[in-house]
This record gives structure tokens, C-alpha cells and sequence, in this order.
């Protein structure tokens, strides 16, 4: 054992002191203890509502709204008590939750609003008076009645028209979350058994047979009911969007601003009663994206913020106004109105409540006050970067795609000027740099990587404001510094444990890139991969090998530490094992396989628009998620990367806008209200030092009617549900492959077993369905040929894991095209018709003198026939034949064409990318060249040695259905 202090190229002038560690900085006026003995300590009091006194005067109000406001608003005062935390913990998958959890508090992503010059409203003389004398015009009324009393005349319950898309299955149960349901899963959801029993035979044993197909047409009277036999290349010809939530009155009021991509139920009408619920077979769950980049989300900023006195829930657009009291519609509970609730800041005048801002907008956010949500000062945005710099990861070229990029993202990463920064290099040994300005860069080499003996953090984490200039030099030299390292080993385990040594006092992020399997040191492991056996029927080695990255995950959750992990090769690294410290921790894994960055330039430009999107996004640290149901709803199990801290809450030690999470509810007691109302809070700290409360708020019908349930489904919250479940049940569960497969089907068979039990209808030889569900067997039928779920063929472990690791934080609308790219026929544009129409992923549909685009959204896929004309050929590649056009990448941001007809179809390609965040590669696939497979693989329509082609699918779901 023993540290080595390398002299790295610089200024010979250094100080082993550094001041800056002796004083402090601040967020406002806070200091910082960087380095204190205690963990994060963020309390979250229970404040009560205290009626104002008779003179009170209201503190000015300010709002900021992200997009260019239309009018200025302002909200309200109130209770701010955060979430409690109770004080014993239950434990996640047999793992004792960390202590200090007591108290902590967390942050959103959205900091970079412009809160300098907030709209200040002009104090009012005397608002207790001005309350007083409206409200004695007003007694009796209500602002508005958007809660009906049961008496309410006016109330009319109203059936949900058909939405969109809808789902089923025989025991999604068995696919639960982590260690939060108390209930046996197998009362999920009263047997809901979409993913529990296997079919009842195999599903590759099917023999096609569509000679005695009875494809007799419907009724034009049932408009809401679709004949799958009869549809037999589906295309998603409109966006996949939520159902349209018909309410009853007075519950249908218009809001301001309402994303419902944020907050998505799978039933958009609710079951009144378990039974309902059960003879529906359809899940019930939600997709929460909470940190979605909006277009317009209001912020309000007061010293007081109104909230339930029983429940805790936050005043929203769905509670009811009576005199000056607020119904909650979360429990019911009545709470007195403030008096300042009724001034409206915009008008410098006392008013309606239903104005406030809080009851315009379904997602708000508040900057919380300091006094109520602080118990330290804000943590400071913390980042450490734990580069592998083995002989592997040299020659894959990562090193310098990392430096290019951090260079150019340097000045925008999330902070202020308390932002701290900090290097790791591990291969066998451990390398530490101090980089100051004016001072020579040195270099610390820890030799015993199994009792790390770590140099003074004083030495090795700095403001990045003040060694900006060192760090770019840092960088520079970065690649060469290890150009001629030939030591293949990497001592992962112990550089994650350095990183969390060193901000264990302070909280933030760890990003660690891996090229090799860690085989030495804390965490080693071996291989436990067997080439011959990736085509196999049953996969093993999903589970970790060990707990070793899991605990060390639950000491980062502990003091508010997130782990990202950048895995870049095509050597095994156990993936499986080591993403324990990421999905515990609320990190995430970025798998870039075969990566070179000289051979393989598709990989390599999707890590660069990755990390540039992961570095400039927005970020917050310290949250806490909880989900507020309606009584007769409770959550079961939570899935995604958090750690769950009671039934309804989970924690998460940073959080980003690109993770979605889902949610299964239960129902436990019959409805006997005409709504149900949810609410999603996020408690987090911003980059910036500020507490802000993101709050999203749904009201949905409730309803008796199976068929009416079934034509509310949301099919793409179904579809995300299910995966996230099924990938639960192969990680955690101990399942296998087969049994996900099988019960993914039975969600299939159940759902139109259900609707046909439901329906007059039932014709021999149909197979029927909701409108909006018309799409699920293709969706299923993707999830089983996507490579997180399929067999048959050769996939790698880690490329299997990192599918379903994706598949657990995607939201709905990745999740989509992943599963169901989008394939347009690029040659079919004109002038007059300047759209590609879109096809069905089937070869059947591909001419071989075409040009197709494929979106998978993660890659696109330029699609070239071999029968391509020349004119075309020119026009798109400036190459006179098919035989001169190279499979390469392609820049979009690139003007290749040659003519008008070709700038029409870059143009096309432009727009179906252009609002995405973050670059797309672009690959020219010829359809003799090698790897057309990677086309091949997503026409998931058709028949391949191992797996069944739609209609071969939609027969044997027939046969299922009519056997029951």
C-alpha cells in the first residue's frame, strides 16, 4: 500500500495548502461546511395554519413562469409542512433502509429560470378588511363549485367516451416494485393475472392457418369496436396520446396550462368498485415523468403555501371553495381559506380564488420557503468523474470523445459559483489529481486499491469557478497522459467507493465510465457469461452475483449521492451485478455496445450526444417523491431507480428530466365518489441553492361499465407499465425470461377475453376489441422480440440487462418507438406531397427500388434498395449508383443534397428529429451489406426462425380466447 505523488505538467509554483478550503462560500446567505462530520440533514417541520391577524398584511408575491407569460399571476399563502418522514423506515428487498432520513430535502431540474426580476404584487392596506367585505356579498356561494356536494342539483354523471387505447392481463401482480406492498402480490389488483400464469400452450408451437379465417365485417353501429383479423398490417397513423379525460360537471373546468404526459393513469376511467376492476383485467397503474423539460410550467414564489391539514396534499384546480373554507379532494377534509388567498397579486385586488394560479394550472411548481424547508444551508452542485483508463479503455477512444465534450460543456454545466468538481482515474491502481489555478497539477497513485488510504479531500475537489482554467488544461493532456497504458485491470468497485469518500460530507453526482469487468479490489468479479448459451430458451446470471454494489449504493442513497454509469465496449462487465449501484442510488446506465470510436462512428456519435445532453440538462438533488390517492386507492409497488421510503414515497438522490417512473395502484374499497383525484410532489433543492415543490395534479371519472373502462384505457401507459413490470419480475423476482413472455401474452388474452365477456358481440371467428386497444397485440408482440425479452438468438447479457434497464426509466413516448419504430418511405415524397406516408414494419411493404427511414428513436436507419434509381442516388449522396453509395453515417445538419427533389427529403428527415434534445445518428444500411439485420430486426411483423409474425399471433390469440 502506499500513495505515489506524480508532478503533472504545469506551473512549478504550488502550495500543499489551499485556503479556499478554510473559508466559506454560500447560497444567499448560508455558509457551507463541505466537510463536516454529519451526513445531509435536511429538516422538514410540520408547520400548522395560523389564522392571520386582524391587520395583516400580506408579504409581496412573486411568480415566474418558464414560457413568456400571457398575464402575470401570483399565488397564494398557506401551511408549508414538507412530507413527514416516519421515523422507522420499511426496508427495500430485505436491505434496512439507511438512517438519517429524518430529515433531508431535494431539488428540480428547472433552475435556469430567470427569477432576478420577479413580479412583485403592491401590498394591500388593509386585506383582513377587504376579505371581510367580500366575503359578506359572497356568503353561501362557492369560487367555483368544483367539487359537487352529494346534493349538488346541478351534478351529472357522464359516461367516458371511447379515448384511445386500453390493455389487460392474468396477473400483473406478480410483477411488483421493490419491497414496498404489504399485501400478497397474488391480491394484486383482485388476480388481475396478466403476468403471473403461463399460457396454456406454448406460444412458438403455432402452426399459421388462415384458411378458415372468418373475417366477417362489423356493424357500422359499433364504431367503437374493432375487428383485429381484419387488420392486419396496424399503423399507429396518429399520435399515441392520453385519452381525452371526459368529467363529469363541475369538475370540467379549463385550465390555464395542463400537461397530461406527466401524470398518465392506464384508465382514464377509474373502476368504481374491485370487482369492477377485476372483471376488466386491465392494470392500474401510472406513468409519473416528473421532471419533463415543459413548454409553460408556472412557478409561484411566497412564504406560505396552502396545503390539507389531514392529508398534506397541496391546494389544487379540483378542490372545492365554500364560503372561506377549501374542501380537499384528496380526503375530503375542510380547511380554512387564508385571507391572503383571496388577494390577487396581478390586480392589486381581493377577488375570486378559483384566479389564483394554483387552480389554474394541474402542474405548478413553488419555490418553498427557507424557513420552512431548510434545516442546512443548500447543497452545492457536486460532480465527480471516475474514468476508466485501462488498456481497453484507451484504445476505445472514449477518453478524448469525454474530453471534447467536457470542454465544451464545462461553463454550462447546472451550478453556480459554489460548484464543485473533482477526477478519478482507476485501472489497477487508484489516481487522484489536484488541479488549482496557478498552481503545477499533481497526480496521487493509490497502489492498494483493496484499504484505500485516501489523500486529503482538500486536495482533490475544487470550485470549478476558481481552477477552470487548470481543469481545461486537465483535459487537454487527459488522453495522452495514459496513451501507453497497458494495464487491462480496473478496480471499479474501490473508485466508486473513493468518489463516495470524497462528497459523503456534501452530496451530489458520480459519473463513471466502464469499458472492462472490475477484477480487482472491492467489488472484483468474474466472469459469468457463456457465449453458448445466449440463444438460449432461459437466460441466466440476471441477478447480481453479489451485494456488494447494492450496499454501496444504499451509502450513497444515505447521504443524497447518485450514481450514472457509461458503459462503452464490447467486453463482458456483468452489468447485472454493477447496475445495482445505479438503480438503487435513482442513477442511470448508458450502454453504448461494440464502441470504437474510429471503427464503429455510429456508437461513437450517440455517446457524444449523450453526454453533452447529460451534462447541460438540468438537474436537482435531494428529493423526494410522493404520490396523494383518493380514498378507496392505494400504491403498491414503485418501479423505476429510487429507493422507496414508506408506501408512498420514494427518494431520489438526483434527479434529471429524461426518467419516468411507474406506479401500481391498488383498489382497495368501493368508490362511491363520481372522480378520483391524484397527485404527484416532488420536495427538491435546484443546482442553484433554492427548495422548490413540483406539484402535478389529475382528476379522472370513476365509472361502472366495463366496456366504458376498457374504451378509456391508455394504451402507451399500459404498454409502459407492463414492461417495467416485467423487467421487475426477471431482476428481482428471480423470474425468467419464459415467465415474463408468458404473462405478457396472458395481458393480451385476458384484456379481449374481458372486452368480448363485455361486448353483444361475438361472432365466431373475430377477434375484438376496443378502438384505442387495436394496437396492443403488435405492441406485446414487439415487447417479445425486443431484446430485452426475446430468445432464439444470440444476445449478449449486458446488452439484454441494458434493455431492461432502459426499459424501467424510458417515458411513454421513447418507450414507443423503441418498440415500434416509426418506417417511412422516403422516395414517395414530392412536391405536392412533401410527407413520407408511414408503412407497416412488414417487408412485404419494402420495394426493393426504394428509399426507406426508420426511426427507432434512439437511431435512424436509411434504408437503400438495391433497385434504386440513379437519379435519387445523386440527389441524396451525390454518387451516381447504388453500388458507389457507402454505408455510413449521415449529418443531418449537413447539406448533401444535390437537387430540389433531395432537399425535400432531408427536409422530411429534419422535422421528425427536430424537437428532440439530443442528436439522432443517422445510418445508410444497403440492403446486400452486412448489417441489415439491424433493419431486419425491427419489422416486427413478420415470421423469423424463432419467433411468430403477427397474423400467426393474432390467430393463436383467437384460439385462446374461444377456449376459455
Amino acid at each position: 500500500m502506499g500513495i505515489f505523488v506524480k508532478s503533472l505538467p504545469g506551473n512549478n509554483s504550488m502550495k500543499m495548502t489551499d485556503p479556499v478550503w478554510n473559508s466559506s462560500r454560500s447560497a444567499g446567505s448560508h455558509p457551507v461546511n463541505l466537510f463536516s462530520n454529519n451526513p445531509p440533514n435536511f429538516a422538514m417541520p410540520s408547520a400548522q395554519l395560523q389564522p392571520p391577524p386582524a391587520n395583516f398584511l400580506p408579504p409581496p408575491l412573486s411568480i415566474v413562469n418558464t414560457a413568456v407569460p400571457k398575464s402575470t399571476t401570483s399565488l397564494v399563502q398557506g401551511s408549508v409542512p414538507s412530507f413527514p418522514v416516519p421515523s422507522g423506515l420499511p426496508s427495500m428487498n430485505g436491505l434496512v433502509q439507511p438512517p438519517n432520513l429524518s430529515t433531508f430535502r431535494s431539488e428540480d431540474l428547472f433552475t435556469d429560470v430567470a427569477l432576478s426580476h420577479p413580479v412583485t404584487a403592491a401590498p394591500v392596506t388593509n386585506v383582513a378588511q377587504a376579505v371581510s367585505n367580500f366575503s359578506s356579498s359572497t356568503v353561501g356561494k362557492t369560487f367555483p363549485p368544483l367539487l359537487p356536494l352529494p346534493d349538488d342539483p346541478h351534478f351529472v354523471k357522464q359516461h367516458v367516451p371511447p379515448p384511445t387505447v386500453h390493455l389487460s392481463g392474468r396477473s400483473m401482480s406478480s410483477i411488483s416494485g421493490h419491497g414496498i406492498g404489504s399485501s400478497p402480490i397474488s391480491e394484486v389488483q383482485h388476480n388481475f393475472t396478466g403476468l403471473q400464469y403461463p399460457i396454456s400452450s406454448p406460444i412458438n408451437s403455432i402452426i399459421p392457418d388462415m384458411g378458415n379465417l372468418n373475417l366477417n365485417a362489423l356493424s357500422p353501429t359499433r364504431t367503437a369496436v374493432v375487428d383485429l383479423l381484419q387488420e392486419k398490417h396496424p399503423i399507429p397513423s396518429e399520435c399515441l396520446e392520453p385519452p381525452v379525460v371526459i368529467l363529469p360537471r363541475p369538475y370540467d373546468r379549463d385550465l390555464e396550462s395542463s400537461d397530461s404526459s406527466v401524470l398518465r393513469c392506464t384508465l382514464a376511467a377509474v373502476p368504481e368498485s374491485p370487482s369492477v376492476l377485476k372483471k376488466c383485467r386491465l392494470p392500474l397503474g401510472l406513468i409519473v415523468h416528473p421532471f419533463k423539460d415543459l413548454k409553460k410550467l408556472v412557478m409561484v414564489e411566497t412564504s406560505i403555501i396552502v396545503r390539507c391539514r389531514s392529508c398534506r396534499a397541496y391546494i389544487n384546480p379540483y378542490v372545492r371553495f365554500v364560503d372561506r373554507n377549501w374542501n380537499c379532494n384528496i380526503c375530503g377534509r375542510a380547511n380554512r381559506l387564508p385571507d391572503e388567498f383571496y388577494y390577487n397579486p396581478q390586480t392589486g385586488k381581493v377577488g375570486d380564488p378559483s384566479l389564483r394560479p394554483e387552480i389554474q394550472n394541474s402542474s405548478i411548481e413553488f419555490i418553498a420557503p427557507a424557513h420552512e424547508y431548510e434545516n442546512r444551508p443548500p447543497q452545492p452542485a457536486c460532480y465527480i468523474f471516475i474514468l476508466d483508463v485501462s488498456a481497453r479503455a484507451v484504445q476505445s477512444g472514449y477518453l478524448v470523445i469525454f474530453r471534447d465534450v467536457l470542454l465544451e460543456s464545462l461553463r454550462l454545466l447546472p451550478g453556480d459559483n459554489r460548484t464543485i468538481i473533482g477526477f478519478i482515474a482507476v485501472d489497477s491502481f487508484l489516481h487522484f489529481f489536484q488541479l488549482r489555478e496557478n498552481l503545477k497539477p499533481k497526480e496521487f497513485v493509490v497502489s492498494d486499491v483493496d484499504d484505500i488510504v485516501m489523500p486529503s479531500k482538500s486536495f482533490l475537489l475544487f470550485y470549478l469557478d476558481d481552477s477552470i482554467n487548470a481543469v481545461e488544461s486537465f483535459l487537454n493532456d487527459l488522453p495522452e497522459r495514459f496513451a501507453d497504458n497497458t494495464d487491462p485491470k480496473c478496480a471499479l468497485g474501490s473508485a466508486i467507493i473513493a468518489g463516495f469518500e470524497l462528497i459523503a460530507t456534501i452530496g451530489g453526482r458520480l459519473t463513471v465510465f466502464q469499458t472492462v469487468l472490475p477484477d480487482i479490489g472491492n467489488g472484483s468479479l468474474t466472469s459469468r457469461e457463456d457465449p453458448n448459451l445466449r440463444a438460449a430458451k432461459e437466460v441466466t446470471n440476471m441477478s447480481a452475483a453479489s451485494d456488494f454494489y447494492k450496499n454501496l449504493a444504499l451509502k450513497c442513497t444515505e447521504r443524497m449521492i447518485a450514481v450514472d454509469l457509461f458503459v462503452l465496449g464490447d467486453s463482458y462487465v456483468d452489468l447485472s451485478t454493477v447496475c445495482d449501484v445505479v438503480t438503487y442510488s435513482s442513477g442511470s446506465v448508458y450502454y453504448y455496445p461494440n464502441f470504437d470510436a474510429c471503427s464503429n462512428p455510429m456508437e461513437m456519435e450517440r455517446f457524444r450526444s449523450d453526454l453533452g445532453r447529460y451534462l447541460r440538462r438540468k438537474i436537482g438533488f435531494e428529493a423526494v417523491m410522493r404520490i396523494r390517492l383518493s380514498y378507496g386507492l392505494s400504491v403498491h409497488s414503485f418501479f423505476g431507480n429510487f429507493f422507496v421510503c414508506s408506501s408512498n414515497m420514494a427518494k431520489l438522490s438526483n434527479v434529471n428530466p429524461d426518467s419516468a417512473f411507474g406506479v401500481l395502484l391498488n383498489l382497495d374499497d368501493n368508490i362511491d365518489q363520481p372522480v378520483v383525484c391524484i397527485q404527484a410532489a416532488v420536495l427538491y433543492s435546484t443546482c442553484h441553492g433554492q427548495r422548490r415543490i413540483r406539484v402535478h395534479t389529475i382528476c379522472l371519472p370513476t365509472s361502472e361499465s366495463i366496456l366504458e373502462i376498457h374504451n378509456a384505457a391508455d394504451l402507451p401507459a399500459i404498454i409502459a407499465l407492463i414492461s417495467r413490470m416485467a423487467v421487475d419480475r426477471c431482476l428481482y423476482q428471480q423470474g425468467t425470461i419464459q415467465m415474463a413472455r408468458e404473462a405478457s401474452v396472458n395481458a393480451v388474452i385476458d384484456c379481449l377475453y374481458a372486452f368480448r365477456s363485455a361486448s353483444a358481440s361475438r361472432e365466431y371467428g373475430t377477434l375484438l376489441c376496443s378502438r384505442n386497444m387495436r394496437l396492443f397485440p403488435i405492441f406485446i408482440l414487439a415487447l417479445l422480440k425486443s431484446k430485452a425479452f426475446a430468445h432464439g438468438y444470440s444476445i449478449k447479457l449486458d446488452h439484454r440487462i441494458s434493455a431492461m434497464l432502459q426499459f424501467k426509466i424510458m417515458p411513454i413516448s421513447n418507450m414507443i418507438l423503441e418498440l415500434h419504430p416509426n418506417l417511412y418511405a422516403l422516395h414517395a415524397i414530392s412536391e405536392t406531397n412533401p410527407n413520407a406516408p408511414l408503412l407497416p414494419l412488414s417487408f412485404e411493404k419494402i420495394d426493393r427500388h426504394g428509399l426507406y427511414l426508420m426511426d427507432t428513436g434512439r437511431y435512424i436507419y436509411l434504408y437503400v434498395g438495391p433497385g434504386i434509381s440513379d437519379t435519387l442516388c445523386k440527389s441524396m449522396f451525390g454518387v451516381n449508383s447504388y453500388k458507389e453509395i457507402n454505408s455510413m453515417t449521415v449529418n443531418l445538419e449537413d447539406d448533401n443534397a444535390t437537387n430540389e427533389h433531395g432537399m425535400l427529403i432531408y427536409n422530411f428527415m429534419r422535422s421528425i428529429i427536430g424537437d428532440r434534445l439530443q442528436k439522432v445518428p443517422v445510418r445508410i444500411i444497403k440492403e446486400d451489406s452486412p448489417s441489415k439485420e439491424l433493419f431486419l430486426t425491427h419489422l416486427i411483423e413478420d415470421r423469423s426462425e424463432t419467433s411468430f409474425s403477427y397474423v400467426e399471433f393474432l390467430n393463436f390469440l383467437q384460439k385462446e380466447i374461444c377456449g376459455k
